[in-house]
């Protein structure tokens, strides 16, 4: 295991160190240059509505003919697909959640692709209720060109700009020092983000000198909270702190903004890939999200309908459909999330998301997002939750997708989280009957009786 992790080191440094010098073209799919000349408007590409309406239809025919789920569900003719507006179209086809997908996988899967051939992913979520996806290299790389997109208005290139990068892809051994250079990357690992590392990461980032930081949020305002006592060391000349795969805190963005004197790009997206929005934090002020209208159609749909939702605070439930995953698409699927889109696409928060830490032996905070179950785990799992009684030990309670575990599985689910975080926690598992609902209607990953001050206060132990 430890040579397979050496290895997959090794050939990242190489891959970071060597790849400004790989033209790009050989390193994408050719939707990615396509997609990022349709954003920036260039001649010779048709506009971007009309390309989200024919990328649409697309995606709806391709379902109906080639996905078993919706050719059950979905009567429509070749010539109602060919010839009628596809938003209209859509509007036809029944609206889905997670559950839903999970409950028939295979069968929201384009069956002309064997799915031996393809990557298939993970990931628990806010809600802690799973979800496996198959994907291809094709639509990763149209996923970073929306990326792509958006931070180069910052001046951002993921090839060439000097980047502190906080994310799980940084993660160190318990034993191992905070930091390493890959390539033109500071990798910092959220979890060395104490008092007993402190001097060596200001050290590390006085040295690197980044342009950009490119992090989780709460690893972001970590750092902040952290190297504050410090700041007159760094030099200045971070361009923008780049946020993703967690919600942000007004808290959080006032502590990242006010350390590194930049603006602050925040994104909302999903795993599923049928949502994404950005939006700006910068002097004080959180601009508006905006959905972006070529990747994916956003719709809001109000409690008055049979298929909405709406939050305690009254706004309406996401739906999104993917503009461009024609292999698992994924149509008018609900994200659980809650916001008011207007007629421009702008939406002035998104509530629901769940972001809470958990205190591990010495101190450090731990993002619940990080504590995720393995893939092969879902196939008796349905839904689990991350519990917190007390600093440095942790309960797993794990629901079954019937009936009840054997003892085998109960080992399996425990071993592999002691393989991940014995070193920072103690760990236990627990199998219960359900996952209660929050008061927002989501279940929490992470519940945890720990106060908010006691961990901010364990971060600053010992400074």
């Amino acid at each position: 295991m430890l040579n397979t992790l050496a290895c997959h080191d090794w050939l990242l440094r190489r891959y970071y160190s060597h790849r400004r010098w790989v033209p790009a073209r050989l390193l994408y799919h050719a939707d990615y240059f396509r997609v990022r000349r349709l954003l920036a408007g260039d001649a010779g590409e048709r506009d971007a509505a009309a390309a989200a309406a024919q990328r649409l239809r697309h995606v709806l025919g391709t379902a109906v003919a080639h996905v078993p789920f919706y050719r059950r569900c979905v009567r429509l003719s070749k010539a109602q697909l060919a010839n009628e507006a596809p938003f209209a179209l859509l509007q036809c086809f029944p609206v889905i959640d997670k559950a839903q997908v999970m409950a028939c996988q295979r069968d929201f899967l384009d069956e002309r692709f064997d799915p031996r051939r393809l990557r298939y992913v993970t990931s628990g979520g806010s809600s802690g209720q799973g979800i496996g996806l198959w994907r291809s290299k094709r639509l990763a790389d149209i996923e970073k060109a929306f990326f792509a997109h958006e931070w180069a208005r910052f001046g951002f290139s993921e090839h060439r700009s000097r980047t502190l990068r906080i994310g799980a892809d940084a993660r160190r051994l318990a034993h191992e020092g905070p930091t390493q250079v890959v390539g033109n990357r500071l990798m910092l690992s959220p979890y060395h983000l104490t008092a007993q590392h402190r001097a060596a990461i200001v050290d590390a980032i006085a040295r690197f000198r980044p342009q950009y930081v490119h992090a989780y949020p709460s690893s972001a305002a970590a750092l902040a909270e952290l190297i504050e006592p410090d700041r007159l060391r760094l030099q200045p000349g971070v361009r923008a702190v780049l946020l993703a795969s967690e919600p942000a805190t007004q808290q959080q963005l006032a502590a990242i903004a006010g350390l590194f004197g930049c603006p602050v790009s925040i994104n909302y997206g999903l795993t599923e890939r049928t949502g994404l929005a950005f939006a700006t934090h910068w002097r004080g002020v959180t601009g508006p999200y905006r959905f972006e209208p070529l990747y994916a159609v956003h719709e809001n749909l109000a409690a008055t309908g049979a298929t909405g939702a709406s939050d305690v605070n009254g706004s309406c439930e996401l739906v999104g459909t993917s503009l461009w995953n024609d292999l698992m698409p994924l149509i008018r699927y609900r994200s659980g999330d809650f916001g008011t889109l207007d007629a421009g696409g702008f939406c002035p928060a998104i509530d629901g998301r769940a972001q809470e830490f958990l205190l591990a032996r010495d101190g450090t905070r731990i993002p619940g997002l990080s504590i995720v179950i393995d893939e092969a785990t879902w196939d008796f799992v349905r839904l689990y939750q991350i519990r917190q009684n007390a600093p440095g030990a942790i309960t797993l309670c794990v629901v079954a997708r019937a009936g009840r575990l054997s003892a085998a599985q109960k080992q399996f689910v425990l071993d592999a989280q002691l393989r991940r975080w014995g070193g920072w926690f103690d760990i236990g598992i627990e199998e219960v009957d359900d996952i209660p609902l929050a008061a927002n209607g989501k279940r929490q990953l992470v519940v945890t009786k720990i106060v908010n001050e006691a961990v901010t206060n364990a971060v600053h132990d010992g400074s």
